[in-house]
């Protein structure tokens, strides 16, 4: 009786190359659950930072009257902060960005931007950020007086980076075939009509004389207003007391 030949216990090569596809997949899925983790543990601090910065805003509004012209990365901020924090990432590109108007000494508003890389966090959709009101960031705070994303008096709207730009394809130019059938006459060509020039929005402006109380209205957006002690121009406007006298003046002391 014939005995069987024993069959060696290798692996073929295709099953070795199937073992290998699939570790390299788990190693590349671990990888990437890893660098998002990285990406929401910086998000989380660039959170925590902004509302430390708003706590200590407020401090130092109730000591100084006014909010800080700068607020510098790294900077002595004491005795409210031993150094303003920074960014994470702090490159060139990803920073923490501070904005007050640009005109007057003694600053009545504040935002701070920030840019959260893991772009699938909730609150990026939830504040709604456009490159017309934050440039290239998708996450702020802001002095509780302001709407977070009506432009101010006076901002400066953060800069959009320029980034590479898609290249395009041009489309193909299609071959011409034979002309088959009666050929029709272009019929005369219309002119078109001049472009209408589109109306500039006007400049938001205080109304003076100052209404009672220290409150004045602001043009441009939607009779919001808000209040300014010493009447200078730069008011920040917004409908937190959205409800105006016959000179679209506000009179609740309770608002002040």
């Amino acid at each position: 009786m014939k005995k069987k030949r024993n069959q060696p216990l290798g692996f073929t090569l295709i099953e070795v190359l199937i073992v290998l596809t699939i570790l390299a997949l788990f190693i590349m899925m671990a990888l990437w659950a890893y660098r998002v983790q990285l990406m929401k543990g910086r998000d989380a601090k660039r959170k925590a930072d902004l509302n430390k910065l708003q706590r200590v805003l407020e401090d130092y509004l109730n000591d100084h009257v006014c909010y800080p012209t700068t607020l510098k990365c790294g900077a002595d901020f004491t005795p409210y902060l031993s150094q303003i924090p920074c960014d994470p990432v702090n490159s060139d590109e990803v920073i923490y960005h501070y904005s007050v108007s640009s005109e007057g000494d003694c600053k009545k508003w504040y935002k701070i931007f920030a840019f959260l890389e893991y772009d699938k966090d909730p609150i990026i959709e939830k504040i709604g950020c456009a490159p017309d009101t934050c440039g290239s960031f998708n996450y702020l705070v802001s002095s509780p007086n302001i709407e977070v994303l009506k432009t101010q008096l006076h901002e400066i709207i953060p800069p959009v980076l320029a980034g590479p730009s898609p290249t395009s394809v041009p489309p193909a130019t299609p071959t011409p075939g034979p002309t088959s059938g009666p050929t029709t006459t272009p019929g005369p060509t219309t002119t078109p009509g001049p472009t209408a020039t589109p109306t500039p929005m006007p400049t938001p402006t205080p109304t003076f004389p100052p209404c009672p109380g220290g409150w004045f209205s602001c043009l441009g957006q939607g009779g919001k207003c808000n209040y300014i002690g010493s009447y200078q121009s730069g008011a920040a406007c917004n409908d937190t007391c959205n409800s105006c006298a016959s000179r679209g003046c506000f009179a609740y002391p309770a608002c002040l």
